[in-house]
């Protein structure tokens, strides 16, 4: 029932068309999408969040993410992109009869704006953030200077010098009877890439790169089976850290119960690039 309501409550095209948030003087959620974002979420069933509430903030947090990456140049967001972001969903869905469900509740445009793009961007900030050379260089460089340092001496002394976060490890390439944690087979890819081409003793010429930090790593000793080692590591830049580093959006939300309820809301990644009006 909830769901037909959804669906079917006429929305007039003049209260479709009403403004719920601005950003830089720019409407980025109308009345309209914030119904079309409930009427999908819907489909998802029994206890799915379908407040006004919840989905102007997922709208505002696609926004201000969408602004962001504009704004640097990481992404144009055309047209071309978002189908072909509706064409992967469709060939990688696990629940069929939910996407059914909210493409027959939202035809062409409604449905790319309400459903597709806001996944878009999703997967456009997580690549930028993890991937863009000039967004992660000083965490680079910090592992780099103490790789550089570390050299000629202790890599436990570099990691500190340059805030790091220094540990000693051990990996194995197959799981042994009484490790204190579960073994993972990232530890054999990671001796096969990184551990066996090293010496007893020797430090990596380089910063060892993953999706979430740069890393260090000195050999200590190996008996072919297991790989001790030690390693420092930075953290890659965060969303919010990113965030703080740009200049701040005006975010005015025309909505007053709106806009009160967001001007109460502590630690949300996104709004700390807002002033919220």
């Amino acid at each position: 029932m909830m769901l037909w309501l959804l669906l079917c409550a006429p929305v007039w095209s003049a209260e479709r068309d009403a403004v719920v948030a601005k950003l830089d003087g720019v409407a980025v959620v109308t009345e309209g999408e914030l119904a079309d974002w409930q009427a999908a979420q819907a489909c998802y069933g029994e206890g799915a969040l379908t407040s006004r509430n919840a989905g102007l903030m997922r709208l505002l947090e696609a926004a201000i993410a969408e602004k962001a990456l504009k704004d640097t140049g990481a992404s144009k967001f055309t047209q071309a992109e978002v189908e072909a972001e509706a064409a992967r969903i469709d060939r990688e869905t696990r629940a069929p009869d939910i996407l059914a469900c909210i493409k027959n509740g939202l035809k062409g445009e409604r449905y790319l704006k309400a459903f597709v793009k806001p996944t878009l961007v999703e997967s456009k900030l997580r690549s930028y953030l993890m991937q863009d050379v000039g967004v992660q260089a000083g965490s680079r460089k910090k592992v780099e200077d103490a790789i550089r340092k570390a050299r000629q001496g202790s890599l436990q002394k570099a990691a500190k010098q340059y805030g790091l976060v220094y540990s000693s490890m051990t990996y194995s390439l197959e799981a042994t009877t009484g490790s204190a944690l579960p073994w993972s087979p990232y530890e054999k890819e990671f001796i096969e890439q990184h551990l066996k081409k090293l010496k007893a003793g020797e430090l990596g010429k380089a910063a060892i790169e993953s999706d979430y930090d740069f890393r260090a790593v000195r050999l200590l000793k190996t008996d072919g089976k297991k790989w001790f080692f030690e390693s420092a590591y930075a953290l890659k830049l965060d969303q919010v850290e990113w965030l703080k580093g740009m200049p701040k959006m005006k975010l005015e939300i025309l909505d007053e119960g709106l806009r009160g309820w967001v001007k109460g809301i502590k630690g949300n990644p996104r709004l700390v690039a807002t002033e919220v009006q």
